[in-house]
């Protein structure tokens, strides 16, 4: 299961598409939404998601999705703000669970985008979730150097575990795998538009230039002003520099192990040599005869398919990509949804002669790749790697990394540590995408076009790791990586 995410979620490359390509109405520089703006939209989402998504009924029978769409169209009943009605739609696919259904704000035109997420109201520090407690992973200028591991009590007087209570409903996930909802409610760096932050300017609005933040910190808790921040300032200070990759890609050896550290694999449409990248890596490894590696993407949420050119690396003969089967819900798009989508391949309009059915269930089997650029085997090249392979994984690791974990596992190609993944073993939803423009409210949906089954039932969860080792409090404030540790304990 690795050709599927070759376009994930157009993170970071939002120039692949034109999103405005349906006129955004003048409500969205601040006017109310009309009932019958809203119920237009509401009204071509369903019947998109109906007509043409194959995971629409994956958790939901018909009967339920359909009053879903009820209670949508009765919240559409009355005058709603552009921001209102993007929190109801991103309730409304998240219900659908799949983590590639919803109104993702990369994708969204310029005129939604400054009216939603624009503003300078970025906290000026990273985070994680832990037992539903927000600890500061890295100071980012709230002028206080908030130590790392120290916890936000509060923002605002809302109290963090209430902010995190109130996000997740309009969070995404595949099924019940509701860990990766968590980490995504994160800020670690991986992502133009986090959701915390998406869903923070929408449901708790800053008043000001600063964000009264209360913190505990060795105990003491104390209230501070932190400045928020611009998008583009907080970004700057989210990266990680580095010289060879604009994206944190970094290889480093330690003693006799090589650490490869990917915490994204959203390089679309880029000049920087990715591939080239993980070679000279491997090439490293090959060349110091070190006895193993470490592929940390923990904080990875996918991306294109860069977990094939490391397979490349480490196998010696063609190794089946994934053990999924493809299908769609739809040989051709019906004339009536055809000016409500868009997407970079025109054949994803029309599958021709590659869908084959339908089946008594109304799904054809898709006898071909999303993109002729996609394999279903993987060649094996240059110099292999024979040492031993740790991949440390977590809840973020979803699409492409996802199916990277489980390629691994599959194929005993190396050592899964740390915490459960994100996606889901009974299949997920990805490798074509249309954009569904909204008329109404001018707010685009993505919505996914191949669902990939796997040979046998599986459960409602992401994949354990061979070797669990939880993320602590205690560890973070203490600088220490402990599932590092041991992933590198395991390729000595």
């Amino acid at each position: 299961m690795t050709h599927f995410d070759r376009r994930h979620l157009l993170t970071g490359a939002s120039g692949l598409i034109a999103t405005a390509f349906l006129p955004v109405p003048a409500k969205a520089t601040g006017e109310l939404l009309s009932p019958a703006a809203m119920r237009v939209d509401v009204g071509i989402l369903s019947d998109a998601y109906v007509s043409l998504h194959p995971g629409l009924y994956r958790y939901l029978t018909p009967a339920e999705f359909q009053q879903e769409r009820q209670r949508l169209d009765r919240f559409a009943g009355t005058p709603r703000t552009l921001g209102d009605f993007y929190l109801a739609l991103s309730a409304f696919t998240a219900g659908v669970r799949c983590g590639h259904s919803f109104p993702n704000p990369t994708n969204q035109a310029q005129a939604v985008a400054s009216a939603l997420f624009r503003k300078p109201d970025r906290l000026p520090f990273a985070f994680r979730w832990l037992d539903r407690r927000m600890i500061v992973t890295a100071d980012l200028g709230s002028g206080y150097h908030l130590p790392i591991g120290s916890e936000v009590v509060a923002i605002d007087g809302i109290s963090a575990r209430d902010m995190l209570a109130k996000m997740l409903p309009y969070a995404r996930t595949d099924g019940s795998n509701d860990a990766r909802k968590v980490a995504d409610l994160g800020i670690t760096g991986d992502a133009g538009q986090p959701t915390f932050d998406v869903l923070r300017a929408l449901l708790f609005p800053s008043s000001g230039p600063s964000a009264r933040v209360m913190v505990r910190i060795a105990g003491r808790a104390e209230t501070i002003a932190c400045p928020l921040l611009a998008a583009t300032a907080r970004d700057a200070a989210l990266r990680h520099s580095s010289r060879d990759s604009p994206y944190g890609w970094t290889f480093e050896v330690r003693g006799a192990v090589g650490i490869l550290t990917m915490p994204t694999w959203a390089v679309f449409q880029e000049k920087w040599d990715w591939q080239g990248f993980i070679d000279a890596s491997l090439d490293t490894a090959v060349d110091r005869q070190l006895s193993g590696i470490v592929i940390d993407v923990r904080n990875n949420g996918g991306g294109l398919d860069c977990g094939a050119a490391i397979v490349a690396r480490l196998i010696e003969a063609p190794l089946t990509a994934d053990s999924y089967s493809r299908h769609v819900r739809y040989r051709k798009i019906p004339d009536r949804l055809a000016p409500y989508l868009k997407t970079w391949d025109p054949s994803f309009k029309d599958w021709g002669a590659s869908a084959v059915g339908p089946d008594a269930a109304s799904f054809y089997t898709l006898t071909r790749p999303a993109e002729a650029s996609d394999t279903d085997i993987i060649q094996p090249k240059g110099r292999r790697f024979a040492g031993r392979v740790a991949v440390l994984v977590g809840p973020k690791n979803a699409s492409a990394t996802f199916g990277f974990a489980g390629l691994i596992r599959r194929h005993r190609l190396g050592t899964l540590v740390g915490e459960q993944t994100g996606g889901n073993r009974r299949g997920i939803n990805g490798g074509a995408f249309f954009f569904v423009g909204l008329p109404g409210s001018g707010i685009e949906v993505d919505l996914p076009l191949i669902a990939y089954w796997p040979e046998t039932p599986q459960p409602d969860a992401g994949i354990m790791p061979d070797i669990i080792v939880p993320t602590r409090i205690a560890d973070i404030q203490a600088g220490r990586d402990t599932a590092l540790m041991r992933a590198v304990v395991v390729v000595s």
